[in-house]
């Protein structure tokens, strides 16, 4: 069975994983809508309810979740990668989001 994400904005670049994920597994991307925007493939394992990339990501680039920017990659993120501190920054605040 494939899991679960969910994506809050058609601009998103990330989704928020419902059920944990480990690298190799296939995860389900859904609308708030319940329509099935993608699937992809998680490249690592991402805790419950943390991010996934949907698209690829350059350092510098914005990454956007409810539809509003909340950070900037600090190094490359691949589609299915896990988003977190490590890998973006806070705009608002500098720091690891």
């Amino acid at each position: 069975m494939d899991k679960r994400a969910l994506r809050m904005a058609a601009s998103d670049d990330v989704a928020t994983v419902i059920d944990a994920v480990s690298a190799g597994e296939k995860v389900c991307v859904r609308t708030k809508s319940g329509e099935v925007a993608c699937m992809l493939t998680a490249r690592e394992d991402i805790p419950r309810f943390h991010k996934i990339c949907l698209i690829e990501r350059d350092a510098g680039d914005t990454v956007t979740k409810y539809g509003q920017i909340i950070g900037r990659v600090t190094s490359p993120i691949g589609r299915g990668s896990y988003v977190h501190i490590h890998n973006i920054e806070s705009i608002k605040t500098g720091v690891g989001a």
